[in-house]
């Protein structure tokens, strides 16, 4: 199952799995939010996401 999520800032995290998801998702927020690492456990991003 897909997830996607738009950002606020206007990024869309995608992911075929919950897996790549949570990836996608660690990986802008590392580098768009840096003030936000290690503050959402992947249980919070995956709740951000909608399934497709």
């Amino acid at each position: 199952m897909a997830y996607v999520y738009s950002c606020d800032c206007g990024y869309v995290v995608r992911g075929e799995s919950a897996e790549e998801f949570v990836a996608d998702m660690e990986a802008h927020i590392e580098q768009a939010h840096p003030d936000m690492v290690g503050k959402l456990a992947r249980e919070d991003m995956l709740a951000f996401g909608e399934e497709q």
